[in-house]
């Protein structure tokens, strides 16, 4: 008999954050800036609805970290590393890396 295991699918913000964050730890500069550039990260994604107001909020920052991370693209690296940390942080939680980690060693048992 087959097992069947039930997977909450990602939001949208959430699987556009994985994609920049995979791109942002690769490390390659041309993956982040192919990656800023064919994404389709916008607040209201064709083909995609939304599902509250809090999604919507969470694309609306989605849109603030990718544009800050082409800033920095475009300057070289040399913008504000204050602005970028804070954008990587928070694409992180957007992602559910944070939730992910916590789930897996433990950290929601009070371990």
């Amino acid at each position: 008999m087959p097992i069947t295991i039930k997977m909450k699918s990602a939001a949208v913000s959430e699987h556009h954050a994985r994609l920049l964050l995979s791109a942002w730890n690769s490390g390659d500069l041309r993956r982040l800036r192919d990656t800023l550039t064919h994404s389709t990260i916008s607040i209201e994604p064709a083909g995609w609805p939304l599902t509250g107001e809090d999604e919507r909020e969470r694309l609306e920052m989605l849109v603030t970290i990718a544009d800050a991370m082409r800033n920095w693209l475009r300057r070289g690296g040399d913008a504000p590393t204050e602005d970028l940390e804070v954008s990587v942080k928070l694409l992180r939680h957007l992602a559910g890396i944070e939730s992910l980690w916590r789930e897996n060693w433990g950290l929601n048992r009070g371990n």
